[in-house]
């Protein structure tokens, strides 16, 4: 059996598939989640731009140019390694007040490198200028530019992105070993299989796969696997003693035969009559054809082949039928049959009535065979909790409990010897009928003698 590798097992599979849409899914999750950050801070950094540029504006307005000079330069005193941009210039582009040396070329929101004063200049790690995100003005015939570093915001990006590539190799990888793990597992359970169903192929009926308590999709196959094995190992003991019951049945019959034969061309041989002996090998072959056809009966039953289409059958006129001819059968046997039945209610059940009165000939045969003179017979129909209740019982020497299963095996009889006349299919066709039927039959102790009940749904 190819088993494959850890590697291409359906658990690895599947959690490789589970990591590869966790990745997909982690790089869309960030993706979306650092444009909402970036807008997000946008949005602030331009409110507070905005606000501050409308501040100097309105000093501007009330107190004029000097006053405004004043204050951008001392604001741009105190911002922090050019952390935020200020700048006020004239009509002509010179600069006025602030920390920016050359003005903007174009008025609105802007993202760029500022040129500003050797004290505020900052770059990058990477050595490259920082940029700003800045708003440039104009106020009367000044231009005033106010704006803010961008590298926080850069920094940021840098952080999440790192974060989320962290997590995301820490997750895969847990996930891949997690997958590892179990399709090793799941491989080693194989393993157990495969080595079961060899040792099977080799005769070994007793093998089993191991199932643990986890009781996962394999265990639940093994434990399937175990069930049919238990039926095979069973099914194969009762060929085997099928096989050994029918050999017994036949060998003496056709040895008897061969016997016949021989007298009989002896008889041939001395001029005189071999009828007897030819009649007598006629019955033994007539017996192993009756052991034949009620094998093959049996076979076709439980094949769903034999017998016509199944209708609706009235027991009662069936039963009544055969009690009739039976009660003369069991006076002939030194015994008695005592009929019982249900006067009214519905007792007709669906299936088909030759069957079913094979069935019913078979219960009254072995009562008839094993009770001995002085048996009584008792034979009931009845309706009960809307079920069909058909019931054959005597007074012989019934069935010990431990061998009621065992007597529905083909072949199988209580007598080792099989000295006792009969097939040991009696019983066997019973239930094949009954289950094709849907039917259920038991087996119940007499005291004394045996009680069979088919009980119809």
């Amino acid at each position: 059996m190819d088993r494959g590798n850890i590697l291409s097992g359906a658990a690895f599979t599947a959690v490789l598939q589970s990591a590869v849409v966790f990745l997909v899914m982690l790089i869309t999750v960030g993706s979306l989640t650092n444009r909402y950050v970036e807008r997000t801070m946008t949005g602030e950094l331009r409110e507070d731009i905005q606000t501050r540029w409308s501040l100097f504006a309105a000093d501007y307005r009330e107190e004029g140019a000097a006053p405004l000079t004043e204050l951008i330069d001392s604001a741009a005193l105190f911002t922090a390694q050019g952390r935020r941009a200020i700048g006020l210039f004239d009509a002509n582009g010179r600069p006025v007040a602030g920390n920016i040396l050359t003005r903007p070329e174009a008025d609105g929101w802007q993202n760029g490198a500022l040129d500003l004063v050797p004290d505020a200049r900052q770059t990058s790690s990477d050595g490259r200028e920082i940029e700003y995100f800045y708003r440039s003005g104009a106020v009367d015939d000044y231009t005033l530019v106010v704006g803010q570093r961008l590298d926080r915001m850069f920094q940021l990006d840098r952080t999440v992105f790192r974060t989320l590539s962290i997590t995301g190799f820490i997750v895969v990888l847990t996930m891949l070993g997690a997958g590892y793990l179990l399709s090793r597992k799941s491989l080693r359970k194989l393993e157990g299989l495969e080595q079961a169903l060899e040792r099977v192929s080799d005769g070994d009926m007793s093998a089993r796969v191991a199932v643990s308590p986890h009781n996962d999709q394999i265990d639940r196959i093994a434990g399937r696997m175990n069930t049919h094995l238990d039926s095979l190992s069973r099914l194969m003991a009762s060929t085997r003693g099928t096989a050994a019951a029918v050999a017994h049945d036949l060998k003496s019959p056709l040895a008897r035969a061969y016997l016949g034969l021989g007298r009989a061309l002896a008889q041939v041989d001395a001029g005189e009559d071999p009828r007897a002996d030819i009649e007598d090998t006629q019955g033994e072959l007539q017996r192993m054809g009756v052991i034949f056809d009620t094998f093959m009966r049996l076979a076709q039953i439980e094949a769903g082949v034999y017998g016509g289409p199944f209708a609706k059958v009235d027991l009662r006129a069936l039963v009544d039928d055969l009690a009739e001819t039976y009660h003369l059968v069991a006076e002939d046997h030194d015994q008695t049959l005592v009929y019982d039945r249900d006067a009214g209610g519905d007792v007709s059940v669906v299936g088909d009535a030759a069957m079913l009165q094979q069935l019913l000939v078979n219960l009254l045969e072995n009562a008839l065979n094993h009770g001995g003179a002085g048996n009584e017979i008792q034979l009931s129909l009845d309706r009960k909790a809307d079920r069909v209740h058909l019931t054959v019982a005597d007074r012989g020497p019934g069935i010990p409990e431990a061998a009621r299963d065992a007597v529905f095996e083909p072949f199988h009889r209580l007598d080792p010897s099989r000295r006792k006349p009969g097939s040991g299919l009696g019983l066997t066709l019973v239930r094949a009928i009954a289950e094709r039927h849907g039917a259920d039959v038991t087996l119940a102790d007499n005291n004394p003698g045996l009680r069979v009940s088919v009980v119809f749904q």
